[in-house]
């Protein structure tokens, strides 16, 4: 066999052995706010119906929190340092990064580096667009679709600069309501910014996906929703993510 054949196929097959021979993730932390604490409950029960059931999950999440803020909080940094976790997922405020992209990002990689001092994977939770655009600053975000580019943008970018991956949480959100547009809007609760239980059960299937590299199709767990609703949403977390 020629040298370079050689060497080829030992390379190949390294990659694969690395592949197979990964582990699950064993312990999570999740740091956030009230869309981390909306989804909290859904995400738990996904896992605990999975076969990752024993996987240890944790929440950092007080409502309206930023990540400068979790920066400045000493329980949350020494959660961080002293958890010995294996992936820890990051969301900020659900308008900052769309307004405040320098000081997200700022925040983010400050966490990043203490994050990856303390041997964990770091991973952000890209979020959604408010369903009727930003209120408040309806000059900058006036639709949704404007809102949700400006946060993926950021989100992504921020990633890409912190060696991190994401949970394209609000990535799918946009598919499913470009999709279906009636469950797109059934993914918030009455205030058009909150996810209600669909849209809970969205992220918990994109986070099962990405941190578990699973497709969430297998998995029996509805979340409450109907079998065609939960059908739809599993298949865009999964396409999503893949692509």
């Amino acid at each position: 066999m020629p040298l370079r054949r050689y060497v080829f196929l030992a390379f190949i097959a390294l990659v694969f052995i690395s592949a197979c021979s990964a582990k699950p993730p064993e312990k999570i932390l999740f740091i956030g706010n009230s869309y981390t604490g909306g989804i909290r409950k859904m995400v738990t029960d996904l896992i605990k119906q999975s076969p990752h059931s024993k996987t240890q999950i944790l929440f950092v999440n007080p409502g309206g929190k930023t990540l400068e803020y979790h920066l400045n909080t000493k329980g949350t940094i020494a959660k961080i340092k002293q958890g010995q976790f294996d992936l820890i997922i990051l969301q900020d405020q659900s308008q900052f990064p769309a307004l405040f992209p320098e000081r997200f990002q700022k925040a983010a990689i400050a966490l990043a580096e203490i994050i990856n001092e303390s041997g964990s994977k770091l991973v952000f939770y890209e979020t959604w667009g408010r369903r009727d655009g930003d209120r408040k600053n309806q000059k900058l975000f006036p639709t949704y679709e404007s809102m949700q580019r400006a946060l993926s943008k950021s989100y992504h970018s921020t990633a890409k600069k912190c060696a991190a991956d994401v949970a394209p949480v609000g990535s799918t959100w946009k598919v499913v309501i470009k999709n279906n547009p009636k469950l797109g809007d059934e993914l918030y609760r009455s205030d058009g910014s909150h996810p209600s239980q669909k849209g809970a059960y969205l992220a918990a299937c994109v986070f099962y996906t990405t941190l578990f590299d699973e497709d969430p199709r297998m998995l029996k767990f509805n979340g409450g929703l109907l079998t065609a609703e939960a059908h739809l949403i599993k298949a865009a977390a999964f396409s999503t993510r893949k692509n």
